[in-house]
Order: structure tokens, then sequence, then C-alpha cells
């Protein structure tokens, strides 16, 4: 049977970076190609897993990969459930309205804090891109409070949810992948890639 897997995101920033993950991925295939096709489908913010996932997954995505087994993996931050007492989504909830709906499995894959914090593991490219001098001080109580405040001294401006103008391209996506190994590790193991 042909596969799908399908990621969900929670903005155009991770559409760039979970893209990068897939063509890092590839790479370290020996073939260098998946037999898997490839969806990466943004539901704009944390609230898009509870209204949007089950919708997308079944008015577009099976439609288009008719007779297909699917994995859908659902890419979050978890800041917003850390000092949540009634989180704003229910995992299982949303597992298994997609189970029903006619996935096979579903996986999470959960960036502690925030999609931000993974991006500061690789600094040095970021500071690059922005054209900010190496051993900058950065400052912020999250990472995306450090981020937003790096390129507000590059006079620019980041916008969490948006395209990054480029600096999601600049990353070295090895160097961030080995060091949330433990976060990223369901969709490595969905695309049959060992870290």
């Amino acid at each position: 049977m042909s596969k799908c897997l399908v990621l969900f995101v929670e903005g155009e920033t991770e559409v760039e970076f979970y893209k990068a993950v897939i063509n890092f991925a590839r790479e370290k295939r020996k073939d260098k190609k998946f037999d898997t096709k490839i969806e990466c489908k943004n539901v704009y913010g944390i609230g898009g897993f509870k209204n949007i996932v089950c919708r997308k997954f079944i008015k577009e995505i099976k439609p288009k990969y008719d007779g297909y087994e699917f994995t859908i993996v659902l890419c979050s931050d978890t800041d917003v459930f850390e000092l949540e007492q009634k989180p704003p989504v229910n995992w299982t909830d949303v597992k298994n309205n997609l189970i029903s709906a006619g996935a096979s499995n579903v996986v999470l894959v959960r960036a502690k804090k925030s999609i931000e914090d993974w991006f500061l593991y690789d600094l040095d490219n970021i500071l690059s891109f922005l054209r900010l001098k190496k051993g900058t001080k950065i400052s912020g109580r999250n990472g995306y409070d450090k981020i937003k405040r790096l390129y507000k001294l590059a006079n620019k401006m980041y916008i969490k949810g948006m395209k990054s103008n480029g600096m999601v391209a600049k990353l070295d996506i090895e160097k961030i992948s080995l060091a949330i190994k433990d976060q990223l590790s369901p969709l490595y193991k969905s695309l049959g890639v060992k870290l």
C-alpha cells in the first residue's frame, strides 16, 4: 500500500523548518529518496489543531491520496501548555478524531517551549544571517523573545508564525536535530531515518 506522511504545523516558520528537516532526512537515506508522499500543512496557530487538522485531512489530503495509508505528525510548541490549567488542545481527542477519519498512525512532535528555542541551538548562523557580531549578547525570557530581540538589534522584525525571510534556510539542521534528538525522533522514525 502506498504511504502518505502528513505534518500539521503551527505556522509558516514551522513549515519552512520541517521542510528543511525532511530534506535533511532525505539526504541521510542511502537512496536519497522516500517511498512516501509527504505533505506539510499550516494550521495557523495552536487552535488549528483542534479546529482545522481533521477538516484539512478529510477534505484536502484524503481525496488527493485515495487508498493511501496515512501517518499524521502533529508538530507543536509546548509553551502554551505549561501554565494552562485547561490546555488549549486535548491531544487524545485530536488523535482519536484523525484515526476515526482514516489515519493509521498519529505521532506528536513537541518543541520544548517553542520552535525558536530549537533555532537557538544554531545561534552562530542566526547571528550571521542577521549580520550581527559573534558573541552578541542575547536576552529574553524564552526562545521567541530572544530571537525577536536579535532581529530588533538587526533592525528587522520577527513575527511568530510568519515566514522567517531566509533565516531557516541558513540554519544547520543537523546540528539542531542532534541537539533536540529526543524531541524530533518521532518524526525521523516516521521517515525511516536514524539520527
